[in-house]
């Protein structure tokens, strides 16, 4: 869960500290710099000057990189939609349409709806020295590793089955799109 309060520093689990390190958090910039701690468990902006701090779990984060737009610093994507009062209120609800597609709670054919998917927020974390942006990444990078998430192609649950090791169900066994010999009488 992301942590919004008072300003703090953290004292347990820090890898990485950084002064003077602006955010922007979608097209909103804040306009006091704060503190950027990297800790195993999460990363921490703190503002004195604003008497706040977010503090985001590294499960959250799910794309960091260095970018050069709109200025060079270190974007973060995170999976939910952020609303930090006083500082961003994230994008309007329903993307701006005031009719719901969904007014009985029925979803396209019992699909997730677009907004679920859609979650996210887009953070830049701005230093006033582009020298530490390298040291930044492999430190967030760092800490990711301490954290892994739910990303499957990392999940070694889901690496690809041996072709014996796929369950039967009924007459069908391990059908394979690409085996040209069990679908050779299906209409193009």
């Amino acid at each position: 869960m992301v942590t919004i309060g008072e300003a703090f520093t953290p004292v347990d689990g820090i890898l990485y500290s950084a002064s003077e390190v602006m955010l922007k958090i979608g097209s909103t910039l804040i306009e006091a710099p704060g503190m950027l701690h990297l800790t195993e468990s999460s990363c921490i902006w703190s503002c004195a000057e604003r008497n706040s701090s977010i503090s985001i779990p590294w499960p959250r984060v799910g794309v960091q990189a260095i970018s050069s737009a709109p200025v060079q610093g270190i974007y973060v994507m995170l999976d939910i939609n952020l609303v930090w009062p006083g500082f961003y209120q994230g994008p309007p609800e329903n993307n701006g349409n005031a009719h719901l597609e969904d007014e009985e709670g029925e979803n396209d054919e019992g699909h997730e709806s677009d907004a679920s998917e859609a979650a996210m927020t887009e953070i830049w974390f701005l230093p006033s020295s582009s020298q530490i942006l390298d040291e930044i990444y492999v430190a967030m990078r760092e800490c990711q590793s301490l954290n892994p998430g739910s990303d499957v192609s990392e999940d070694e649950d889901y690496m690809e089955a041996e072709v014996d090791d796929l369950p039967e169900v009924g007459e069908m066994r391990n059908l394979q799109l690409d085996d040209d010999d069990k679908f050779a009488d299906a209409e193009e």
